[in-house]
């Protein structure tokens, strides 16, 4: 019978703290360990993996890319990688996030600012993103739900990350752009996190950005499109049935979708992302995109003319 482990053990093994690895398994699907009644076991072929993404990611590469290679994939990657250059130290303690997760349980918004500007200085906005700030909004969910954290822990992390994505979309903006996009969530949908990670990528990318925010009726949501001389509408949706929302608040969600997808003018693309879009596909899918992960995302910004984020 295989050695089987549990998390702390992993983590000792492989560098990688326990927070990470939670992080890299929900969101990326990273390893996919079983779960017995001590919690999550790895095997030996999980921590080999680990060790070789760790190793990637060390070198700057994005999580959410490297998580979806197979292991004969990041051995080959891991054979070819560049040797250690001046660059290198700079940008594995880059990754170093203790010092961001200190400041935010001890609620020092000054040093989280710190932190993520130090951060943003060495990364790639798809990187801060996916390797940063999603994961550490999840752990700060976790913590919730686990009791080892506060409401407003969440608070905090979602307004810093709020207005760090905010910034990064007024700094990259530009006046002549290939392509425009206009970016909202429905009303109801109060989540606008994802849908801001999402203009922030599409400024970045070098296209035009029109950030409406969260909660909008769709009737104005369709009244701004041509105004905003916009080629992609893209809506965040979050809200499903299986966050138990009010029915209500579900069927508002769905007329909202029904009059943007009837009244959006046909020339303008419409994107929509979030767990709420794949719930909704039936609905959207005649009209527009499902758009599932941020790679798939990019894939579309790269169609209508973006750059690499």
């Amino acid at each position: 019978m295989s050695v089987r482990y549990p998390i702390r053990a992993v983590s000792k093994l492989t560098g990688i703290g326990i927070d990470t690895l939670r992080a890299w398994e929900r969101r990326y699907g990273a390893v996919t360990p079983d779960r017995d009644d001590r919690g999550r076991m790895y095997t030996d072929a999980d921590i080999a993996r680990l060790r070789l993404l760790r190793g990637a990611v060390e070198h700057g590469h994005s999580i959410g890319r490297l998580a979806r290679l197979s292991d004969e994939e990041l051995r080959r990657f891991a054979e070819t990688a560049t040797a250690p250059s001046a660059a290198d130290p700079v940008r594995r303690t880059s990754l170093d996030t203790a010092a961001l997760g200190a400041a935010l349980r001890q609620y020092d918004a000054l040093t989280i600012d710190h932190e993520i500007a130090r951060l943003a200085s060495v990364l790639r906005p798809l990187e801060i993103l996916e390797g940063v700030l999603m994961p550490l909004l999840v752990e700060v969910g976790d913590n919730w739900y686990r009791k080892r954290g506060t409401v407003a822990h969440g608070h905090l992390m979602s307004s810093t990350i709020r207005s760090v994505l905010g910034s990064f979309v007024r700094l990259h903006m530009r006046p002549d752009v290939p392509s425009r996009l206009v970016f909202a969530t429905p009303s109801g949908e109060r989540h606008e996190l994802g849908t801001l990670a999402a203009a922030m990528l599409a400024a970045s990318s070098g296209l035009g950005v029109t950030y409406l925010g969260p909660d909008l009726p769709a009737r104005e949501i369709v009244e701004c499109v041509e105004p905003a001389d916009a080629q992609v509408l893209v809506l965040g949706i979050t809200m499903t049935s299986a966050r138990k929302p009010p029915e209500r608040e579900l069927r508002k969600i769905e007329r909202e979708l029904r009059m943007i997808v009837r009244d959006l003018p046909k020339h303008v693309e419409m994107w929509a992302g979030g767990p709420g879009a794949v719930h909704h596909t039936a609905l959207i899918r005649p009209r527009g995109l499902i758009v599932r992960d941020y790679t798939a995302y990019q894939q579309e910004l790269a169609r209508i003319g973006g750059g690499v984020a």
